[in-house]
C-alpha cells in the first residue's frame, strides 16, 4: 500500500512538473541592446541573445523572485528558416528576468484571464482585444494555470497554460 502511496505521488509530481514545462513565451526586449542571459536568477551573465529580425522563443521551466528558468534549446525565428540555438557557459541554468518575457491568447477566448487560478475563478472583465494589443508577462505557475500581468502592467490574472501563444506572428488555434 506504501508503495503504491508512494508512486501515485511520483506520478502526480512529474505530471505537475510536465505541465510547468509546457509553457513558452517569446523574448520582448525593448531596450534595443542584447538581452541577457543569466547563470542564477540577478546572477552572472552567461550569454547575450543579439537583437536579431524575427526573435526567440523559449520555454518556461521555473520561476524564482521573477526570473524564469528557461530551456537551454532557444527557437530563433526569422523571415527565412527556423533554427535553434543551444545556450551554453551555465552548470546552474540559464535564466531570463519576466520582464523580456511576453506571450499573447491562443485564438479567441473571452474571460479567458481570472482572478483564481480555476476555471471557476470569477473572470476579469476585459476586452480581449487589449489584451492582444499590450501582450502578456508571466509571473507564476500553478498547476495548469499561469499568472500573468498586462505588459502595461495595467492587470493581473490567471489563465490555463493551453491558452498561451508564444508566436508573437500569429495568435496561435
Amino acid at each position: 500500500m506504501k508503495k503504491m502511496i508512494l508512486t501515485t505521488v511520483i506520478m502526480v509530481f512529474a505530471l505537475s512538473v510536465y505541465a510547468q514545462r509546457s509553457a513558452g513565451a517569446y523574448i520582448c526586449d525593448n531596450s534595443g541592446t542584447p538581452t541577457n542571459v543569466r547563470n542564477a536568477p540577478n546572477g552572472k551573465v552567461v550569454q547575450k541573445l543579439p537583437v536579431i529580425d524575427g526573435g526567440y522563443v523559449v520555454s518556461l521551466l521555473e520561476v524564482k523572485n521573477n526570473w524564469w528558468k528557461i530551456d537551454p534549446i532557444v527557437d530563433i525565428y526569422g523571415d527565412e528558416e527556423d533554427e535553434q540555438l543551444q545556450l551554453k557557459g551555465s552548470k546552474t541554468g540559464y535564466w531570463l528576468h519576466y520582464s523580456v518575457l511576453q506571450f499573447n491568447i491562443a485564438g479567441d477566448h473571452e474571460n479567458v484571464l481570472r482572478k483564481t487560478p480555476s476555471a471557476k475563478g470569477q473572470p476579469l472583465k476585459l476586452e480581449i482585444s487589449y489584451l492582444f494589443e499590450v501582450g502578456l508577462r508571466p509571473l507564476e505557475i500553478r498547476g495548469e494555470w499561469i499568472k500573468v500581468i498586462t505588459t502595461d502592467q495595467r492587470y493581473t490574472g490567471w489563465m490555463p497554460i493551453d491558452k498561451i501563444c508564444d508566436n508573437p506572428l500569429t495568435t496561435c488555434p
